[in-house]
């Protein structure tokens, strides 16, 4: 990394969005309009740990070049980042990187642990740390202590002081099909690029014992152009599954819908060395109906899913029976809901005396 790239948390000392005045002097004090001072208030409640509702501005560019263009058109290289769920150690994120390397400038950040499955986990309540580490290959990443959504959101607010034309996360160990994405930690990393304006995609292969990520490399670096020289809209992003076989054995690439997985879960109860119980949630691996469009059934079928996602959750069916619902004023609501019975008090002595006798005379009867 050049020395102009060096993360911009090392070189500003001062807070983004606020030019110096040019009536101050060293010594005078800051004008303390009413909005600053709340937004100082609010850095005093960060430092404490505590929840806020705003804060300092975000300390760095976001994406760049939001129109697409083909790769002999661009003036230098695009900027890469790319990123997974699997750990920085992960073979499959340096094949993705690897990939990459020869059309693009990438810059590697990941989780330092396994973070498969925690969605799109945000670390809010405790600090991040990030550290240099050494690929494979012999060049620089960066590991995170946190959650693939956070890797994908430091280096957006700031962290190398420059955007990223386009956010790579995989190649995942295990697909990623159909209700898997609610899950997934590689999807969510690139959810989280689409929300800071970067179109992302993420790519996993189906799970096997010995896996060869060339398909899927390959696969990668095919979605990538496409997408920097064709574009995608706000909210957008591309979930790839590749098949476990190899180049001679796959059947080509589908762009589907997604599918339907059908999970077999399982809690397992363990006793620990103290007799107290714990579990996990385990069973056989998750099947998936393949209906002929989506997602899994490609993937069942040799062939290389390509599947557009939109960040839009609107129930649009749904939508419309609701309007034709009642929705009554909420105070209105309130005023017709019956008043509960009111509760024994010293002005029913009598009232309570006789409910006493009741339930002792049913006492009497069960004997």
């Amino acid at each position: 990394m050049s020395h102009e790239d060096e993360p911009a948390s090392r070189a500003r000392s001062g807070r983004a969005g606020e030019p110096a005045r040019a009536d101050e002097g060293p010594g005078d004090k800051p004008d303390m309009t009413r909005e600053r001072a709340r937004t100082e208030r609010r850095d005093v409640d960060k430092e404490r740990g505590e929840p806020v509702a705003g804060g300092v501005a975000r300390g760095g560019p976001r994406a760049l070049r939001p129109s697409a263009r083909p790769l002999h058109d661009w003036s230098t290289r695009p900027r890469i980042l790319v990123t997974n769920d699997d750990g920085i150690e992960s073979r499959g994120l340096l094949a993705l990187k690897q990939a990459l390397d020869p059309f693009c400038d990438t810059t590697v950040v990941a989780p330092d642990t396994n973070q498969s499955a925690v969605g799109h986990q945000k670390t809010l309540m405790r600090p991040l740390r990030v550290r240099e580490r050494t690929l494979g290959d012999g060049s620089i990443g960066y590991s995170v202590d946190g959650s693939p959504t956070d890797a994908v959101s430091i280096s957006f607010l700031g962290y190398f002081g420059h955007g990223f034309d386009l956010v790579a996360s995989g190649i995942n160990y295990g697909a990623n099909l159909g209700d898997d994405i609610t899950y997934s930690g590689t999807v969510s990393a690139a959810m989280e690029a689409v929300i800071n304006g970067c179109p992302a995609f993420a790519i996993s292969q189906e799970y096997y014992e010995q896996p060869d990520f060339a398909l899927a490399a390959s696969a990668a670096a095919t979605v990538a152009r496409n997408i920097l020289e064709h574009g995608l809209s706000r909210g957008e992003l591309v979930n790839v599954n590749v098949p476990a076989v190899s180049f001679e054995e796959c059947d080509g690439i589908e762009v589907t819908r997604l599918g339907r997985r059908v999970y077999q879960d399982q809690l397992l109860e363990r006793l620990d060395p103290r007799g107290i119980p714990y579990f996990w949630i385990g069973g056989p691996p998750p099947s998936g109906q393949a209906i002929k469009g989506t997602d899994f059934h490609a993937v069942v079928n040799r062939r290389i899913s390509i599947t557009p996602i939109h960040l839009d959750l609107t129930g649009r069916s749904l939508l419309r029976r609701l309007k034709t619902w009642t929705w009554p004023d909420p105070a209105e609501a309130i005023a017709d809901v019956p008043a509960p019975p009111a509760a024994p008090g010293p002005d029913r002595p009598a009232e309570q005396t006789t409910e006493r006798r009741l339930a002792e005379d049913r006492r009497v009867e069960r004997r």
